[in-house]
């Protein structure tokens, strides 16, 4: 999966959260902390795994490559890391 399907999936969890927290706020509220651990769990350099930021960077801070948001991480790249 990518890292902009990734952000997607977070932010549509973090906007349903704040939707559903009008009906039912415990059901909202769950939501939005499932989006904040993803955004948190998913958010990483596919290079040296470190956490990108809220700062939707080109490149990673920490290690200096290229952030390719729509590149999939395939199996040899996961294998290597």
């Amino acid at each position: 999966m990518s890292l902009r399907q990734k952000d997607y999936i977070v932010a549509t969890l973090a906007i349903g959260g704040l939707f559903v927290s009008f009906v039912k706020g415990e059901a909202g509220a769950v939501m939005l902390l499932t989006a904040l651990a993803l955004y948190i769990i998913w958010w990483r350099c596919p290079y040296c795994g470190k956490f990108l930021g809220r700062k939707h960077e080109l490149h990673c801070r920490y290690c200096g490559k290229a952030v390719d948001r729509s590149a999939k991480k395939t199996k040899q790249k996961q294998e290597n890391s």
